[in-house]
């Protein structure tokens, strides 16, 4: 299974792994978690589903409802909600690759640093971990965004990206749009 937002990471992630034979003959399939979040969701949906039929790669589009009423916030409360969905959707022992790569991992380090996260939680992402009953997967984590959307682009692959990504109100945008970008000037 690939976890497929339609955004250029997920979309170059299952594009590249369409192309693995060995993967086919396993059975690749994706899942799009619907969070109802954005008035473009159902579109986003739509979407997906094209891209998978181009790619004749089954797609499961999964409904997720976002409990706000939980104390955490909206990034939260998302994932949570995510994490149920794929949870359910995928077996035993199965698999679900997921596309964070080597920008996610470096957001996730500084966000468990600044939440003053114990040692096992500062160590980030990794590749391969239990996930419920099933595995998750996370081929790309040394990959830079950089490379996939380059992939994207010379493979004319169609993605979206989700507005809300924009919003620095949001702690993960915020490192992304602010943080890290000087972090990098001073320590390319």
């Amino acid at each position: 299974h690939v976890g497929y937002s339609r955004g250029a990471a997920s979309t170059a992630l299952l594009h590249l792994l369409s192309g693995a034979g060995i993967v086919r003959e396993i059975g690749l399939r994706a899942i799009h978690v619907h969070h109802g979040l954005s008035p473009h969701a159902d579109d986003w949906a739509e979407h997906c589903r094209r891209f998978c039929d181009s790619l004749d790669v089954p797609l499961t589009v999964l409904h997720a409802e976002v409990r706000r009423d939980a104390g955490e916030g909206l990034e939260a409360a998302a994932r949570k909600a995510r994490h149920s969905a794929f949870g359910d959707a995928v077996g035993d022992d199965e698999i679900l690759a997921t596309a964070h790569h080597r920008e996610d991992q470096a957001e996730t380090f500084l966000l468990r640093a600044l939440r003053a996260s114990g040692p096992d939680a500062l160590g980030s992402m990794r590749p391969l971990r239990r996930f419920g009953r099933c595995w998750l997967w996370r081929p790309l984590l040394g990959v830079p965004r950089s490379a996939l959307l380059a992939h994207a682009q010379q493979a004319g692959l169609a993605w979206i990206d989700d507005p809300s990504n924009e919003n620095t109100d949001l702690d993960r945008n915020f490192l992304r749009h602010r943080v890290l970008p000087l972090l990098r000037e001073r320590w390319p």
